[in-house]
């Protein structure tokens, strides 16, 4: 099974709220398409390469399982209103906190380097379009923000915005040589991290939680957001070699440095050498090579090592927040991107 693929199943939970967020995920799920769309969408820029139905959501359930482990820290002890417009409100806001994930990965993918020929390809296909979609979906997604009716959600937004083109500049200050492991840990902020913390202060603001449980939330959704990143990038080392050679053209096209390779090169220099040789184009033998090195060096245990710290972190930050199903299913979802 995927890391996203069990991370969602391990966050929908129990039958006692597994059914209800299923339910609004398959909801928001099948409107993806329409709701990122619209007149100002860029000619020729199809979204469903994106947001396509049946992809493994974990932003907008954290979106919705923030909320409802805020209505439970309440004081109507998780009763929800009679009004059910928070559920709608909260479904929108899901939406909004995917498509900033789809913009960065649009934008870096429009931005990749050069060479290889499925990069090639991949930069004919967006090129300016993608330039463009990238910026279509980023004001789809704020103004989507704006149906959760709550002080803050689309302030948040644009603090995202900040950190995402903060990292944006690093990804830049870094082409032509291999990130290292700290630059590799702020990209994992700066994205990942950033918009994990939106998706899970944005569901307890359509809550109207208190300031505590949105900052709460918030630190839970940043250090989850980094682990996330952090697994995500440790698993192509576990992977065949010709999966793991598709791994780092697709992190190479994306302009996007991997957080183990970055581990390994400050272990055993020749790991850099071959990232560089890779960013010529395709090259098996040197892919192989990178894989072995980057195991042997070690740096897969030190990888795990930080990427238990963020998890602790992460389960940590719930504890100020009442006991409910939902809170529980937050801290099963972080346990099982630590897996």
């Amino acid at each position: 099974m995927s890391l996203r693929r069990r991370v969602l199943e391990a966050g929908l939970g129990s039958d006692a709220i597994g059914g209800e967020l299923r339910a609004r995920l398959s909801r928001l799920d099948s409107s993806m398409g329409d709701l990122c769309g619209g007149a100002s969408a860029p000619k020729d820029f199809d979204a469903d390469l994106f947001v396509a139905p049946g992809i493994p959501r974990v932003r907008p359930l954290l979106v919705l399982l923030s909320e409802r482990a805020a209505w439970a820290h309440g004081e109507d002890g998780g009763r929800l209103p009679n009004d059910l417009s928070g559920m709608d409100a909260a479904e929108h806001v899901a939406v909004a906190a995917e498509l900033l994930h789809v913009a960065i990965v649009v934008h870096d993918r429009a931005l990749g380097l050069p060479g290889g020929r499925r990069r090639r390809a991949a930069r004919k296909l967006l090129g300016a379009v993608g330039w463009l979609g990238a910026n279509h979906l980023t004001l789809r997604a704020l103004e989507l923000t704006r149906h959760g009716a709550t002080p803050g959600i689309v302030d948040d937004a644009l603090d995202t915005l900040r950190e995402i083109a903060d990292g944006h500049a690093l990804s830049e200050s870094i082409r032509g040589r291999l990130a290292t492991a700290a630059e590799s840990q702020e990209l994992a902020e700066g994205y990942t991290g950033a918009v994990f913390d939106f998706a899970c202060r944005a569901g307890a603001r359509v809550a109207c939680g208190e300031d505590s449980v949105v900052r709460a939330l918030g630190r839970y959704g940043r250090h989850t957001g980094v682990a996330w990143h952090m697994a995500d990038d440790l698993s192509t080392m576990d992977t065949t070699p010709d999966l793991f050679a598709q791994s780092i053209e697709e992190s190479l096209g994306r302009h996007s440095p991997n957080f183990a390779v970055s581990l390994g090169a400050e272990m055993d220099d020749r790991v850099g050498d071959l990232w560089m040789r890779l960013r010529a184009g395709p090259d098996e033998t040197a892919a192989r090579d990178l894989q072995a090195r980057v195991r042997s060096s070690g740096a897969l245990g030190e990888g795990r090592a930080r990427l238990v710290q963020q998890t602790w972190r992460a389960r940590r930050a719930l504890n100020g927040l009442r006991p409910s199903p939902h809170r529980d299913a937050l801290d099963r979802l972080t346990m099982a991107i630590a897996k």
